[in-house]
């Protein structure tokens, strides 16, 4: 999906309705008992709860920690996600001569350590939704670092989905190519050559979301996998 966008969207919430009222719920060939809607982080949590409820979706959310060169925080070579599914950028982790032994150490640290928080803090301490035989869109607020959606790709792949998707408003030509390899199903407004990085496509200041920020959406939110799963066992 692909529309001209000759002006910037105003927020999040923009996003949304802009994906919603181009038909985005026949373009997933509309069936709520195999779609799933999974977040891949914080920050997309806004536009995947706005969506969920308009279409009357489950959603969830996928967590993942990023794994970064030893002597460089900022270089990031690699992810783990909470079903322990790791996704390694080779050409960065070869330059550097690190080692797997070094990923693997990282990514059990990572797990324990952050992805386990965010589990019980965010998820009350249940396990991801099953992806087996179900058809996952996963909603991503950022396009700049695509380890954290081929993490996303290698989890539904490997727990037996059915049927994958991605959604993203704004993203570049290289990541169209390479994501239409992938998977399924790809959703985006605009796609550029010139990619310069995700704020620059929205008026307002993107906010970063933060616990304050998510835990009050979630426990509002009558289509998080976690409050549908409570009130079928009340």
């Amino acid at each position: 999906m692909q529309i001209d966008l000759d002006f910037k969207l105003q927020n999040r919430s923009d996003l949304a309705i802009k994906f919603l009222d181009n038909n985005l719920e026949d373009l997933i060939h509309l069936d709520k008992s195999k779609w799933i809607l999974c977040a891949l982080s914080l920050d997309a949590i806004p536009v995947t709860s706005i969506i969920a409820k308009r279409l009357q979706f489950k959603y969830d959310i996928l967590f993942s920690e990023m794994i970064s060169a030893p002597n460089n925080q900022e270089c990031f070579i690699s992810i783990v996600t909470e079903t322990e599914e790791t996704v390694i950028h080779t050409e960065l982790l070869d330059s550097f001569e690190i080692g797997l032994d070094y990923i693997h150490g990282q990514s059990r640290v990572k797990y324990e350590e952050d992805i386990l928080k965010k589990i019980y803090r965010y998820r009350k301490g249940e396990k991801l939704v099953s992806m087996k035989d179900k058809n996952i869109l996963f909603i991503d607020d950022s396009c700049e670092n695509n380890l954290i959606a081929l993490a996303g790709i290698k989890t539904a792949i490997n727990t037996g989905a059915n049927k994958i998707a991605y959604m993203c408003g704004i993203i570049s030509k290289e990541i169209e190519v390479l994501f239409r390899k992938e998977i399924d199903e790809l959703f985006y407004l605009h796609s550029t050559y010139n990619y310069i990085d995700n704020q620059h496509y929205y008026v307002e200041k993107l906010k970063k979301m933060e616990e304050d920020d998510i835990l009050p959406i979630l426990e509002n939110s009558e289509n998080f996998i976690v409050n549908i799963e409570e009130k079928m066992t009340k």
